[in-house]
């Protein structure tokens, strides 16, 4: 009887505890954003740009499950952190996003328009960007309008009051996007820190690896449900380098993203909803040795 009643407590105590798991994963991680924090030092990232901060957010998916209350806190939690650069890594809307009327697309470009960086905010086109044409002139006008600059296949330096900078290249997404390589890095030299935004992971196989630092994507939301040997999302584009954060070649780091966003069910298992906040670091020499 003891044997008994001590197996039916082990598996209450089981019970209970799957069940606290599940209810997580459906009814309160979707909702929960988290702010990830890393470091980049360099010798190449320059004097004028130490302890300046990159905030990385993607895969807004507004539509079925990001609605307005998940969007006030993302850009709320994107706030608190003061950064200097804002990057978006891409897809706006979900592919489920029914009827998009001028209210949402206010309502978005608002939002987005009120974050503030002093040295610039960034985007690059995600695989849902390019649905239609029709969404993809809504993407553009969000963007637009709400100051964020758009580096399709380009590059741009970035300046904090000095001669010196940081290179930020843009790269269409890799899948259903059209991805230039060499339009891309076209004006980039090996004279700087070189950060490279791209929607999908597996890009990051094609870009020159002596001119690249960081290559950060997203596209994947960490498989949003995810337990180990597979996850419940596992779009193309992201078959190669899936989650997480790679040494590619020993040349250059890749850092994906879980985004921000649900898609096709709202649940979140290991792949918590984040943002990113890099802070740069200059290295001297004399660091190195």
């Amino acid at each position: 009887m003891k044997a008994i009643r001590k197996l039916l407590s082990v598996l209450l105590v089981i019970t209970a505890a799957i069940t606290m798991v599940v209810y997580d994963a459906f009814y309160k991680a979707p909702g929960r954003y988290k702010v990830r924090y890393e470091t980049l030092s360099s010798l190449f990232i320059p004097a004028s740009m130490n302890d300046r901060t990159i905030v990385y957010f993607s895969d807004l998916h507004y539509g079925p499950y990001m609605n307005a209350d998940r969007l006030y806190e993302v850009m709320d939690t994107i706030k608190q952190l003061s950064p200097d650069i804002i990057l978006f890594g891409g897809d706006i809307f979900d592919e489920e996003h029914g009827e998009i009327n001028q209210d949402t697309l206010s309502l978005i470009a608002g939002c987005f328009g009120s974050l503030k960086a002093p040295l610039g905010k960034f985007a690059v086109y995600g695989d849902m960007d390019h649905e239609s044409p029709e969404i993809q002139q809504d993407v553009n006008n969000i963007l637009y309008s709400s100051d964020f600059e758009v580096l399709n296949n380009t590059s741009i330096l970035i300046h904090n009051g000095s001669s010196d900078s940081i290179t930020l290249v843009g790269l269409d997404s890799g899948h259903l996007g059209t991805p230039d390589v060499s339009a891309a890095y076209a004006s980039v030299s090996r004279a700087g820190y070189v950060i490279t935004m791209c929607h999908t992971p597996d890009t990051c196989l094609d870009v020159p690896e002596d001119l690249t630092n960081l290559f950060l994507a997203g596209h994947s939301l960490g498989g949003q449900a995810y337990w180990g040997f597979g996850a419940l999302y596992e779009p193309p584009g992201a078959t190669h380098y899936f989650r997480g954060k790679h040494d590619i070649n020993d040349s250059f780091t890749l850092d994906i993203t879980n985004g921000v966003g649900t898609t096709k069910q709202d649940v979140r298992f290991l792949a918590d909803n984040e943002i990113v906040l890099y802070r740069l670091k200059h290295l001297d020499v004399s660091e190195t040795k």
